[in-house]
């Protein structure tokens, strides 16, 4: 039996939480041993309580932080947490599609990585903001351009353990896939289309400061992969 830790850092998502943990586990094979492992950054809406209370109904671990210290953190500490040959990240306001988890897991058969794409055929964005989905678009281009992954920037992915053996990460914010796809140990990855829903029960976390970082790892990861590991 395939055994894998879905990693979801969460930050005041108090109320998604109950909804997210039934979604997953209501979809995801009983050939899978599946656990959660929420990450929480002191969320003062509660959401930690939450998390420790779907652990009486569900599969699920939670990892108390003092702060928020950042989504990229929030993962490098799940990774660090998790015991399973198989993690995976997802977002915590519902945006992803859990119904797609299963056909994850089974590219992970032939792929080291794979990513849920809002960017190839097949794939849904729901009712997108204008000037979101420019910036995305933006973001996605200059980032695609150092990957060659049609959604470099993706939050929603799964990937065998082996791939991130030995490797340094130090992504805080929000585009620690990009880190990976850069430093990870990897010869196959696999794109697969899904529904990108409207989040429920919560706002945006992203601001001016989080663009500025992903700017500066972009130049960073570009530095890494084309001065310092040609």
């Amino acid at each position: 039996m395939l055994s894998v830790s879905i990693i979801i850092p969460t930050y005041n998502e108090a109320k998604n939480l109950p909804l997210l943990a039934e979604e997953i586990f209501n979809s995801v094979n009983k050939k899978y041993d599946a656990e959660i492992i929420f990450v929480d950054d002191n969320s003062p809406d509660g959401t930690g309580d939450i998390a420790e209370s779907l652990g009486k109904i569900f599969p699920v671990k939670v990892i108390h932080r003092s702060g928020k210290l950042g989504l990229g953190s929030a993962v490098r500490e799940g990774f660090l947490f998790s015991e399973r040959p198989i993690v995976g990240v997802m977002d915590a306001d519902l945006s992803h599609d859990p119904s797609v988890i299963n056909t994850m897991l089974e590219e992970l058969a032939s792929s080291d990585i794979v990513i849920g794409s809002r960017f190839v055929q097949g794939s849904v964005v729901e009712n997108w903001i204008p000037w979101r989905k420019r910036l995305s678009q933006i973001g996605v281009f200059l980032a695609r351009r150092l990957t060659g992954v049609h959604d470099p920037l993706s939050g929603y992915f799964f990937l065998k353990r082996s791939v991130i053996e030995g490797v340094v990460l130090d992504t805080t914010g929000y585009k620690i896939l990009l880190e990976l796809l850069v430093k990870g140990h990897y010869k196959k990855l696999k794109e697969i289309s899904y529904n990108f829903r409207m989040r429920k029960h919560s706002t945006s976390k992203l601001n001016n400061k989080e663009y500025l970082l992903f700017l500066s790892q972009l130049i960073r990861y570009s530095l890494y992969k084309y001065i310092f590991h040609p």
